[in-house]
């Protein structure tokens, strides 16, 4: 699918709609550390290695890694939400981490000198980048030689149903911008897609692999609360007419339906996990 968050309009959106999850985001955070889990895995940060988390939210798999590299490794983590950026460093205080620094920043045009870093990660980032290629291009010029690159992306709509029990109802009711299109969390997660990005940029040993975990919830209302709290679906929810939203809401309660079992409400997700090398 062509990427087309070209305007502004939409980078001081996604600025705006994370500042405003930033409190509540905690309430998705246990469904993203597994795939957390599996890009450090392949990425492998050593001791005294120096690491960047571009799109850190509220501080991870930053203060992770500053565990893995040690006292002596240092971590950097940016973001474009001030209320993340707040959140990580108040994380790394209270877990006392002090070689994590946190400090917001657009991804696109970072301000970091030329091979700065030993390894560069990102965990659902890219796919709300503006203009992702840019951040790709960033982070090769900001890598070391043989510097590590390491990202994390949800799959297709079809691959994906934890998310999609929602973003389908959200494109098939929800109003379009001005240009006829709505924006979906599947922007890079089709085959390839994330190898290219990184290829193009100078990135060479793409890799890609495909990994599902499974997400459960206690029931559509707890579904709900996580997803539209926790993330900036609840904004852009709140944006339509009421007579929209109760469209919505009654389609994703259908489509949980769906993923009833004995434990609650049980859906897969798959992301799509590549690295690459400078």
């Amino acid at each position: 699918m062509p990427w087309k968050y070209t305007d502004e309009f939409y980078k001081e959106y996604t600025r705006t709609t994370w500042n405003e999850s930033a409190e509540t985001y905690p309430k998705i955070l246990r469904w993203l550390e597994p795939y957390g889990f599996d890009l450090l895995a392949r990425l492998d940060p050593k001791i005294r290695e120096k690491a960047l988390d571009i799109a850190t939210g509220p501080g991870e798999p930053a203060l992770t890694i500053a565990r893995m590299v040690g006292p002596e490794g240092e971590v950097a983590g940016i973001d474009l939400s001030e209320k993340m950026i707040e959140r990580a460093m108040r994380a790394a205080k209270e877990r006392r981490i002090p070689n994590a620094t946190f400090r917001v920043m657009d991804a696109e045009a970072m301000t970091f000198p030329d091979d700065t870093f030993d390894l560069a990660a990102s965990r659902f980032g890219f796919q709300i980048f503006t203009k992702p290629e840019s951040v790709a291009k960033e982070a090769h010029r900001v890598l070391k030689p043989r510097g590590r690159i390491g990202a994390t992306v949800w799959s297709t709509a079809e691959k994906a149903p934890a998310l999609h029990a929602i973003v389908g109802p959200m494109l098939e009711f929800a109003e379009p911008d001005e240009t006829g299109y709505l924006p979906t969390p599947y922007e890079l997660g089709g085959p390839g897609e994330m190898v290219k990005l990184l290829e193009d940029a100078g990135f060479h040993e793409g890799k890609e692999e495909r990994r599902t975990h499974r997400f459960v919830w206690k029931d559509q209302d707890d579904y709900l609360d996580s997803i539209l709290g926790g993330t900036p679906l609840g904004h852009s929810l709140k944006e339509e007419d009421p007579p929209v939203q109760k469209k919505i809401l009654a389609k994703t309660r259908e489509n949980l339906r769906t993923w009833k079992t004995r434990k609650g409400i049980e859906i897969p997700c798959e992301a799509v996990i590549v690295t690459a090398t400078k």
